[in-house]
């Protein structure tokens, strides 16, 4: 090494005796934890004084850096959009294909969350509640997600452009890679980390050559009439199982919005036309709503589940019925269905529960996905990973409805489920990856 080289990288080194640079490592250390605490219990059931006291400060020492919580959950999602940003950028300025860059993208924020797991990065914060945020601050998050956006559509748009990318809606590409992403948290845990490889390679595998064994073609199909299907966990009398079905979907459609925190009753009750006073009739507060709102979803996804099972004449059809059952089932009049990002702002007993059943769901999914890899209409894939892909699928399903450009005759859930099931490539037996951006250790 050269003393120029030297040189160049001392001055690079920050040093440790610069204010500024020790009140920024502790400011990022602060959004780290409360990221972390936020994930996981929901910003309702985090106070300043639990991030405080999980990092050995004083709420005294925390306010130095912010005014209040509705701030701090502010900073955690500019981090994160932040980090976004920088993946996006770094993956759009690499040599190779669109395909390539979108690649690159998607093993940047696997590497980094393996970091995070292992401690050697800060944890980035779901963005669950923007909604809960003020107006300005919740319009600053959402232009600065668009920037995002527009980097990734960029690259898929280069990549149907150059035929690495098979030409569906760029838009609904993006979606489907974002869906992957934001879902990580959700499942990736320690032991994921100890064998990163082979989960990074099992999810890039899936996303580029898809889960079919061939090219599968797409029909038109019918949502079954959530009426037609026996759902469990409902009182038997008629009148009140309707009504606590409306309280269920208009909860289900407020705190998707609006998240737990920023849903108030009141707003539920008028959307119903009934009074308060009716509404604690049938539902005792705003928790025991949030929850029957889970119970809910996880009822329908099973019978929409056991349905696809009976119509699917074999595994592949089976896991495609269920993916478009649940998808479109989002977007009629018998939806919503509860987001899972809503599941923090659930007690923990509560949670457990809930956790439970939904595993059961995905298990079901992945008996499906078994069976299709046993009668080779589907590929020999990590079932584990698919099951969590998918499952992270239908979760940001209703994003469709937000970002795509849609017209009656087009159906967005096609392109978004092709993705996965068909895969991106042009050439799926032909990709090889390349991931300098990956390479290079950030």
């Amino acid at each position: 090494m050269s003393f120029a080289t030297l040189a160049s990288n001392n001055k690079a080194i920050p040093s440790p005796f610069s204010k500024g640079q020790q009140h920024r490592l502790k400011f990022q250390s602060i959004l780290s934890e409360a990221a972390k605490l936020f994930n996981w219990q929901g910003s309702r059931a985090t106070t300043l004084a639990d991030i405080a006291g999980s990092m050995n400060l004083t709420k005294t020492c925390l306010y130095y850096y912010v005014n209040n919580k509705q701030d701090l959950i502010y900073y955690c999602y500019v981090a994160s959009c932040d980090l976004w940003l920088e993946a996006a950028e770094q993956s759009q300025q690499l040599e190779g294909s669109g395909l390539d860059k979108v690649v690159a993208m998607i093993v940047w924020h696997f590497d980094r969350y393996m970091q995070t797991l292992e401690g050697l990065a800060s944890h980035p914060a779901m963005l669950a509640e923007v909604s809960s945020l003020d107006p300005a601050l919740a319009e600053d998050i959402q232009q600065r997600w668009s920037a995002v956006f527009k980097y990734c559509q960029a690259m898929v748009d280069e990549g149907i452009e150059d035929g690495s990318i098979v030409g569906l809606n760029s838009e609904v590409i993006v979606l489907a890679v974002f869906s992957v992403l934001q879902w990580l948290p959700v499942w990736m845990n320690k032991t994921h980390a100890a064998d990163a490889a082979r989960v990074i390679e099992g999810v890039v595998d899936i996303l580029v050559h898809g889960l079919a064994e061939q090219t599968h073609i797409f029909a038109d199909i019918s949502t079954p009439e959530m009426s037609s299907l026996s759902l469990d966990n409902f009182d038997r009398e008629v009148q009140n199982r309707i009504k606590r079905e409306a309280f269920y979907r208009v909860g289900a459609m407020h705190f998707n919005q609006k998240g737990y925190k920023g849903t108030s009753l009141d707003e539920i009750a008028a959307a119903l036309d009934v009074t308060k006073g009716a509404f604690y009739y049938h539902i005792k507060n705003k928790e025991e709503l949030l929850y029957q709102c889970f119970r809910r979803s996880i009822d329908i996804e099973r019978q929409l589940l056991l349905f696809a099972g009976e119509v699917g004449s074999n595994g592949l059809q089976r896991v495609e019925l269920a993916l478009r059952y649940l998808c479109n089932l989002q977007h009629s009049a018998q939806g919503p269905l509860i987001r899972y990002r809503a599941l923090p702002s659930l007690d923990e007993q509560h949670r457990k529960h809930i956790l439970k059943s939904s595993k059961q769901n995905t298990e079901l999914l992945g008996n499906y996905i078994n069976a299709g890899i046993t009668a080779n209409n589907l590929r020999s894939v990590d079932v584990e990973i698919a099951q969590h892909l998918l499952s992270g699928a239908v979760e940001a399903s209703p994003d469709l409805a937000v970002w795509v450009t849609t017209s009656p005759e087009y159906d967005p859930s096609v392109d978004y489920f092709k993705a996965f099931i068909n895969g991106l490539s042009t050439s799926p037996r032909g990709f090889k990856r390349r991931s300098n951006l990956a390479d290079s250790g950030k």
